[in-house]
């Protein structure tokens, strides 16, 4: 993939893996069981696949006409609400089956959200929903396990994700409900500032939100997680910035005391210019680190994103937490760079 098309990708990332989940629910056409995407024999004895055939003819309830905006994945953000109504379950419903998003429909059937719980149809969209071998193997032991499980214990696709596309899709899904949480509480911490800090405040939210993007940029993209891996990486970085005002806030200070500014400065710099004086192996595309898809042109970039990133907090630091040493707010954003660098 191209620098440019890595970027359009982690700057969208939720809307590719989400439209990759669709395309992969998408599957009214295909075989039942659906094993188009195995890639080995599938042994018709197997306890899973005599489970399927069992449940083949398993009629689902009558389904109401689909909202005009229809969006089966909103599922995930139904089940965030403090309080989600029977009828907008349905019309998650009524958009799975619009969208043949089978599984969603699965999990609706199998959590018994906006329909009357029936584990043998939740089987059945798990058997048409497709994936992986492991996955449709683990999916339908799974549910055949809620039969004598305790009361409440809920299903959800992803706990059984095997596949690196699958892994993906799950990651942008736990990094939008992430994503939630974090932004209502930067948006409660903003209100709370007195006004000569929500500039400053504005700022280091700004940068780190660029630097999140420049660390999905510089995520290898030559495994079959790819996705999963730059909506981590993504995630992980916005995460961080929650994490440490959260903890700043509560005035805990010494819970994150990285070593000494000078010595993790030192291995920052030693880590970047020996990623930088590294041969590539692509005679073709020197700029390449190592068997990566990451270059050091992105690397550059997300290491000067970062410098920005730490002026800003140092910055805003400085006028909401005065009882923090510059130099100790220094060493633990460089410790934590290091580390990335390190892992490159």
């Amino acid at each position: 993939m191209t620098t440019l098309g890595k970027t359009r990708c982690a700057a969208a990332l939720a809307l590719c893996l989400v439209t990759m989940g669709v395309a992969l629910a998408q599957q009214s056409s295909k075989p039942y069981p659906n094993t188009e995407n195995f890639g080995v024999d599938v042994d018709h004895q197997e306890p899973w696949f005599k489970e399927c055939m069992r449940v083949e003819k398993v009629k689902p309830a009558a389904t109401p006409p689909a909202p005009a905006s229809c969006k089966a994945f909103d599922y995930y953000g139904k089940r965030q609400q403090a309080v989600t109504s029977s009828a907008e379950w349905q019309g998650v419903r009524a958009c799975a089956v619009a969208a043949n998003d089978h599984g969603v429909l699965a999990m609706l059937y199998a959590n018994g959200l906006g329909v009357v719980r029936n584990l043998d149809l939740a089987i059945q969209y798990a058997c048409r929903a497709g994936g992986s071998y492991r996955e449709m193997q683990g999916r339908v032991e799974h549910l055949q396990a809620l039969q004598t499980s305790p009361p409440g214990t809920s299903y959800d696709q992803c706990d059984d994700a095997t596949s690196g596309q699958m892994g993906g899709i799950c990651a942008s899904i736990g990094a939008g409900q992430a994503e939630k949480i974090r932004l209502a509480f930067l948006a409660r911490l903003r209100s709370q500032l007195p006004a000569p800090q929500v500039a400053a405040f504005d700022r280091l939210v700004a940068a780190t939100e660029a630097l999140a993007k420049a660390r999905g940029d510089e995520t290898d993209l030559s495994g079959t997680a790819r996705g999963m891996m730059v909506a981590n990486a993504e995630a992980r970085e916005r995460e961080w910035l929650r994490e440490h005002l959260a903890a700043f806030e509560k005035g805990n200070f010494k819970a994150s005391l990285a070593p000494s500014l000078a010595v993790v400065d030192a291995e920052l710099n030693r880590l970047y210019k020996a990623l930088m004086a590294a041969p590539g192996t692509d005679k073709d595309q020197p700029d390449r680190l190592a068997d990566s898809t990451v270059t050091k042109t992105e690397v550059r970039t997300a290491q000067r994103l970062w410098l920005a990133n730490r002026d800003a907090w140092v910055r805003f630091a400085s006028l909401r937490y005065p009882a923090l040493p510059p130099d100790t707010l220094k060493a633990m954003l460089t410790d934590w760079r290091a580390r990335q660098l390190d892992r490159m």
